[in-house]
C-alpha cells in the first residue's frame, strides 16, 4: 500500500466520523428539528468523500511517476506508452507556459523560471510527475479514465472489472463504476452548490464509502502494476 493510499484512509476518516455521528445522534427518518442537522452531517460527509478521494487521486499519479525519475536515468523516453510521451512534453509545457488553472497566474516573466525547469528536465528525458496529477477539482469517471489514458492504459475501468466485482460481491454492468463514480460527483456537487442533501439516504451514503474505498485500492493496484512494467520494458 501506498503513501497516497494511506493518506486517502486518513482523509476519509474525517468524512466517516460526520457519517458515524449522524448514525448515531439521530434516526434514519429525523423529524423536522432534526433534519437540519441530519442534513448537514450527511451533506459534509459526501464533501469531504469526494475530496478525499480527489487529493488521493492526485498523490497517486504523483507518487507513482515520480518512480520513473531516478539518477542517473535508467529510463528510455523513447520507450515509453506515446500517451505517456505527449502527456509529458506537451502537456508538461503548457502547463508551466499558461499558468496554473485554478490559481492566480503570475506574468508571463514571473513564469520564465518553471519553463526553463521544465525544459531541463525534458532534456535530461525527467518527467515531471505534476504534468499527471492535474484533476480539474473534478475526479468523476471522465477525469479517472482520462488520467489513466495519460499513462498508456487505454481502459481503466474495464482492466479493474473482475477485481471489483470480487470486492464488491456482486457481478457488475460493463458501465457500473464509472456511473457509480459519477453519481458520487455529481451528488459533491448539488451539495458544494446548492447545499440540497434531501436525495441523501444512510444507505446510499454507506455505499458510496464503501464503493470509493475498493476503487481506489484497484486503482492504485493498478497503477504501480503498470508503471513496474514500464520500468521493465523502458529500461536502458
Amino acid at each position: 500500500m501506498g503513501t497516497a493510499l494511506d493518506q486517502f484512509k486518513e482523509s476519509l476518516a474525517l468524512a466517516v466520523a460526520l457519517k458515524k455521528l449522524e448514525r448515531d445522534k439521530f434516526p434514519n427518518t429525523p423529524n423536522l428539528k432534526q433534519q437540519p442537522f441530519v442534513k448537514g452531517l450527511r451533506g459534509g460527509a459526501a464533501v469531504l468523500m469526494v475530496a478525499a478521494f480527489e487529493f488521493f487521486l492526485r498523490n497517486l499519479f504523483e507518487e507513482n511517476i515520480s518512480n520513473l525519475n531516478t539518477i542517473p536515468v535508467s529510463i528510455d523516453f523513447n520507450k515509453l506508452p506515446d500517451r505517456m510521451k505527449v502527456t509529458t512534453v506537451f502537456n508538461g509545457l503548457k502547463r508551466v507556459m499558461n499558468g496554473p488553472l485554478y490559481e492566480e497566474k503570475l506574468p508571463k516573466t514571473g513564469r520564465i523560471n518553471d519553463v526553463i525547469s521544465a525544459g531541463k528536465l525534458l532534456i535530461n528525458e525527467q518527467i515531471d510527475p505534476e504534468t499527471f496529477s492535474e484533476t480539474g477539482s473534478n475526479p468523476n469517471g471522465n477525469t479517472v479514465k482520462e488520467k489513466f489514458k495519460q499513462v498508456g492504459i487505454e481502459d481503466i475501468f474495464g482492466n479493474i472489472k473482475a477485481s471489483f466485482e470480487v470486492k464488491w460481491k456482486n457481478p457488475v454492468a460493463h458501465d457500473f463504476i464509472k456511473s457509480k463514480l459519477d453519481n458520487i460527483v455529481r451528488t459533491r456537487h448539488v451539495v458544494a452548490h446548492t447545499a440540497d442533501t434531501l436525495n441523501i439516504s444512510r444507505k446510499s451514503q454507506n455505499e458510496s464509502f464503501r464503493f470509493v474505498k475498493i476503487l481506489a485500492e484497484l486503482l492504485e493496484k493498478e497503477l504501480q502494476k503498470h508503471i513496474k512494467d514500464i520500468k521493465k520494458n523502458a529500461k536502458k
